[in-house]
């Protein structure tokens, strides 16, 4: 079977968010079960700084647009660790810029003439390259041209949309105004599905135009009907039934691994540990207090976020709930929006208990995850999430609210609990939660068993690719 995989961002080339996690990490195991897969994303400024060996492969290939013919060439390198190929579209105008997708906090003007232009290529370098896959697996809205193309031309290709967050401000909509350069026959009766009112909604354009859909959990799957929770998409994952997947993501269980994480060095106190020898995490923990300069308790849970704060982490939460909480210390690593960063700083300034880093920061982020004894994630919804895998990875103890991936990871009854749940969308729920943690925490033994099923829990890629595999197979056969 061979697989292009095509994606705006790739790690560790190009990261913006999780998506970039997931574009890394899926192809690798999907090569493991015998799947020709390759991997596709732009050439932007930051590739070069990563890639250690770039092969030109298609010097120079014609890419038509609507109205016009442009150009690209193409650059191969293999994914790190990994035999995988990686393709990367060069066009200068198009990607050779300092961001992404737009400044911080903003967008390029000409996103959606990019993303056209990329699927585009996709397309128009199969035939230099003297190679052509049986199904392209595409990426968020910033791929879904392609799925409209595949259909448009009725290519003999299957297509796979992986939906990774269907938020509404995740969707991919522009003015109908700017459409043009998608090329589309706005006379075939589907296109009504994705482009009307004024606007193209490319989320919706994916969902209509593949042949399989996933998204990145069972329980977003089914959530996602709720128009509470579908955001304006609830009608085609309804419509799609059965073709719409739910598998959750995996993780890198070799990027976070507490024996051997690199970030926990020994100069700054830190140590690695592993199941069978938990001392490394009381030193990690002693380590992070001091890192953050919180006062060195042993005894005090210690409760890490590693989050960007805005609304759907649950921050309101957060925010109405911390200011009644004690018996525990927080720390809080993010950016985002204002309101939460102006009280996260002042909570952090009037309380010696809290502390709080307003960056991204890789090295902090593994030191929390490797020091705190809990981890909080009361988000409004999770798609998937991976912060609680990564703490269950780390015996840190999750706290979750019951929504989309947290509720397919996290589990506080039955045979195996590994953390702590909560339903409502309240501060008491969460408080409630939280409270009993930090109980469970001055339970010595059953503490020792959380950690301990958290610690044996297997959230590697390996299970999510068979899925994938699986999703790739009844893809391919209903194209026939």
């Amino acid at each position: 079977m061979r697989v292009l995989f095509v994606s705006a961002e790739v790690a560790p080339f190009a990261k913006v968010g999780g998506l970039a996690d997931v574009a890394g990490s899926l192809p690798k195991a999907l090569h493991e079960l015998g799947v020709d897969i390759r991997v596709m994303m732009p050439k932007y400024m930051t590739v070069t700084k990563v890639a250690r060996e770039l092969r030109r492969v298609v010097h120079t290939c014609a890419v038509p647009m609507p109205g016009w013919t442009s150009g690209c060439a193409l650059d191969e390198a293999v994914l790190p660790g990994s035999e995988v190929p990686i393709y990367f579209v060069e066009h200068n105008g198009y990607f050779w810029r300092e961001e992404v997708y737009g400044p911080p906090g903003g967008a390029y003007p000409d996103n959606l003439e990019r993303l056209s232009f990329l699927c585009r290529a996709a397309l128009a370098v199969l035939g230099p390259l003297g190679w052509s896959p049986d199904l392209f697996h595409l990426n968020d809205w910033h791929t879904a041209p392609l799925a409209i193309l595949a259909r448009q031309r009725g290519l003999r290709q299957a297509t796979v949309f992986t939906a990774h967050n269907l938020g509404a401000g995740y969707q991919g909509v522009f003015a109908a105004e700017q459409a043009w350069v998608l090329g589309i026959d706005a006379s075939l009766p589907w296109v009504t599905k994705f482009f009307s009112g004024g606007e193209i909604n490319l989320a919706r354009a994916g969902l209509a135009c593949a042949d399989m859909i996933s998204v990145v959990s069972p329980t977003y799957a089914r959530e996602l009907r709720d128009p509470a929770v579908g955001a304006g998409v609830d009608d085609l994952i309804r419509e799609r039934g059965e073709d719409v997947w739910g598998i959750l993501n995996g993780l890198d269980y070799d990027f976070w691994n507490p024996a051997t994480d690199r970030f926990l060095d020994p100069a700054d106190g830190y140590a690695t540990f592993s199941a069978g020898d938990l001392s490394g995490k009381a030193a990690c923990k002693a380590a992070l207090q001091v890192e953050m300069g919180l006062p060195r308790e042993p005894d005090v849970p210690l409760v890490g976020m590693v989050t960007r704060l805005d609304a759907q982490k649950g921050l309101d939460l957060v925010s109405a709930a911390l200011p009644e909480l004690s018996g525990l210390q927080m720390v809080v690593l993010g950016t985002g929006a204002r309101e939460y960063e102006e009280f996260f700083a002042g909570q952090a300034q009037q309380r010696p208990e809290v502390a709080v880093a307003l960056k991204f920061d890789e090295r902090l982020a593994h030191r929390i995850y490797a020091g705190a004894d809990i981890f909080l994630m009361p988000s409004r919804f999770e798609p998937c999430g991976l912060g609680q895998m990564i703490a269950l990875r780390y015996g840190t103890i999750p706290v979750v609210r019951a929504t989309g991936g947290l509720a397919d990871t996290v589990h506080e009854d039955g045979p195996q609990p590994n953390g702590f749940v909560f339903t409502d969308y309240t501060p008491q729920a969460l408080r409630g939660a939280l409270g009993r943690a930090v109980a469970a925490y001055h339970r010595k033994d059953e503490w020792a068993k959380l950690v301990a099923n958290a610690m044996t829990c297997d959230f590697s890629w390996g299970a999510s690719a068979r899925r994938y595999l699986e999703l790739y197979q009844e893809a391919i056969a209903r194209k026939g």
